[in-house]
């Protein structure tokens, strides 16, 4: 090779070094700036965050399948026998707890849409499940995977937008909650901690 093809060869690789070097630099001064200044996420205040005002299924109305009028009449109807049940086991009183979940089983019975019947099949036999004479955890187990499963039909189906997913991260459990009625978190399963939750979807 030539001298000077040699020259410009070792021009081009310092130049490549340099350009290198310099763009480390930047990276290193824009991640420097980005944590000391306004958003180092280490420093926020995660307990001050409105958890409630956060959608976390991200469902819109339009994501939802429509039912026909019989049909959603139905389901609406399981879900009111559901805000009873809800009521029972926020106050908690075993004698309503068991009656209550009766009468959402004889509305879930009463749904002939075939798709949301099977959806609920299991919920059924879980609250068949839930009595009076058992503890209260053992209810609040049951109820947890009925819920489950209305939650599901809730976020599915086009239902209205008065029913909606709540959650409790202290007892890990959800249910859903008529918002209409209730802006404030009543949580079923926590008589120790009543309003601790959130809403996790906005129909």
């Amino acid at each position: 090779m030539c001298p000077n093809c040699e020259k410009k060869l070792s021009l081009k690789k310092s130049f490549l070094v340099l350009s290198v070097v310099a763009l480390g630099l930047f990276g290193m001064e824009s991640y420097a700036s980005g944590t000391q200044g306004g958003h180092d996420h280490s420093k926020m205040n995660h307990s001050k965050m409105d958890h409630s005002k956060m959608d976390h299924s991200k469902m819109k109305k339009g994501d939802r399948k429509s039912l026909s009028e019989a049909a959603k009449k139905s389901v609406v109807s399981a879900l009111e026998a559901n805000e009873a049940l809800h009521s029972s086991f926020f106050k908690y009183d075993a004698k309503a707890v068991e009656s209550n979940a009766m009468k959402l089983k004889k509305a879930i019975d009463a749904i002939e849409d075939k798709e949301v019947a099977k959806l609920l099949n299991f919920s059924k036999n879980k609250l068949s499940e839930i009595k009076a004479s058992n503890d209260r955890e053992t209810n609040n187990k049951n109820y947890h995977i009925v819920s489950m499963a209305l939650i599901h039909i809730v976020n599915k189906y086009d239902v209205g937008s008065k029913y909606n997913a709540y959650s409790c991260p202290m007892v890990k459990k959800k249910w859903v909650q008529n918002s209409s009625k209730m802006a404030k978190v009543h949580n079923p399963y926590a008589p120790n901690m009543p309003h601790c939750g959130s809403q996790d979807s906005h129909h």
